[in-house]
């Protein structure tokens, strides 16, 4: 998330609590949770003011983003990477690995496991 869309996550969680948002404050924030998607981080402030009273933290965002993330990948279940791949190990595990983040963010994951096979056949004809 950019320092903007964390300064509007900030504003979320202020409705709820009541807090003050400054430049310090979002500058805060970004630094602990910036990494994470805007929409996931602002689905976990509203999920998280549904059921507690005490003011969010980081962490709690971070913890529902990442339960929000693997809930994702279980629901979806991780697809086998393409065949050619059997034999190329590092490869294999690339292309689970990238069906699992892309799982966890939402997007289909076949995209990402074409791409590591397509690399892996130029590597191999490289080779």
């Amino acid at each position: 998330m950019t320092l903007d869309e964390a300064v509007d996550l900030l504003t979320v969680a202020a409705a709820f609590d009541q807090r003050t948002v400054g430049e310090g404050d979002a500058m805060a924030w970004h630094s602990v949770v910036g990494d994470l998607p805007f929409a996931d981080a602002k689905q976990a402030v509203l999920i998280y003011y549904a059921e507690h009273r005490e003011r969010i933290m980081p962490a709690d965002v971070r913890q529902r983003v990442t339960e929000a993330r693997k809930q994702r990948i279980l629901d979806a279940g991780i697809p086998a990477p393409p065949p050619e791949l059997i034999d190329d190990p590092p490869a294999y595990r690339a292309a689970l690995r990238a069906a699992a983040v892309a799982l966890g963010d939402g997007r289909d994951p076949e995209p990402a496991m074409q791409a590591i096979a397509r690399q892996s056949r130029r590597e191999l004809e490289a080779s």
